[in-house]
């Protein structure tokens, strides 16, 4: 009895134990979470790209937009700021491919898709603003998949970007919201952060991941890296943009090109509508029209 009684206790004490140490260990990372939120955020932003279909066969410049809408389709996805300007996935610099009302006109001699508009707002932030498009040096790092914008927009203030090869321990930043971004474009979106470790090799540029545990819609993400450069000094160096590609999510490695395919979606029925190549496109719209 005796000697049950006494393995009672010691077990009580052990769990006690146990219970502190996850608690202080779940603390910890709670810590980590809020520190690099509070680091890596007002580095990645919002981009909402509109495009028109212009007739390439009339005499004159003309334009068209779907359903009395001023563009045809719009699409929004995460720009990543860099010392040298920022980086776009392929659904800013090429929002027809992902609408599924393109389907129709990808193959047409006489409608060519452009784009109409651009803007971007940072993450905690309702406020729309110009975003170039036009004269902006657009350098492709990953074949449809990644684009440098070369622009001085956010005056040269960004990540620094580690190209080295080797094994990396860093952190998987993934942005995700409630709903889809055409559905509510003026939700905050949160961030997902989880340690990751890549081995990253000569001239392999993608490397899959794991989908992040979330039901929540993805936004898209980066691969971050702790550079410690003096006592008590932390950098958080850019090495890699997370992307969804044929139903896998990766790491897409941002210093040097390679090949990949699009993948299109299913049409739908659409109506052509002629805009005036003057009108602004509306912001902050609460929702978005349905498809």
């Amino acid at each position: 009895m005796k000697k049950t009684f006494s393995l009672l206790i010691m077990l009580s004490i052990m769990m006690g134990i146990f219970a502190q140490s996850t608690l202080s260990i779940g603390a910890m990372q709670n810590s980590n979470q809020q520190l690099i939120e509070d680091a890596v955020k007002e580095g990645i932003f919002i981009t909402h790209r509109c495009y028109q279909l212009q007739d390439t066969t009339a005499d004159k410049l003309t334009f068209y937009g779907w359903n009395n809408l001023n563009y045809f389709g719009d699409t929004y996805s995460l720009g990543i700021k860099v010392k040298g300007g920022y980086y776009l996935n392929d659904k800013a610099f090429r929002p027809w491919i992902y609408d599924s009302k393109f389907e129709e006109y990808s193959e047409s001699k006489q409608f060519a898709p452009v784009l109409s508009a651009s803007t971007y707002r940072m993450l905690e932030d309702n406020t729309w603003q110009q975003l170039p498009y036009k004269d902006v040096l657009m350098k492709e790092i990953l074949t449809h998949q990644v684009y440098l914008a070369q622009d001085s927009v956010f005056h040269k203030k960004g990540f620094t970007i580690d190209c080295t090869n080797g094994v990396k321990q860093g952190w998987l930043v993934w942005v995700v919201a409630d709903k889809p971004l055409l559905e509510q474009n003026d939700q905050i979106p949160s961030l997902l952060i989880h340690r990751n470790e890549l081995t990253f090799e000569s001239k392999k540029e993608i490397y899959d991941i794991k989908a992040p545990p979330a039901n929540k819609t993805v936004l898209g993400g980066l691969f971050i890296l702790p550079e410690f450069t003096d006592i008590g000094q932390v950098n958080f160096l850019l090495s890699g943009i997370l992307l969804h590609e044929n139903d896998k999510w990766q790491v897409v490695r941002v210093n040097s090109p390679t090949n990949s395919n699009v993948t299109k979606t299913p049409s739908t029925d659409n109506s052509l509508t002629p805009v005036n190549i003057n009108q602004d496109t509306p912001q902050n719209k609460k929702n978005t029209k349905k498809q």
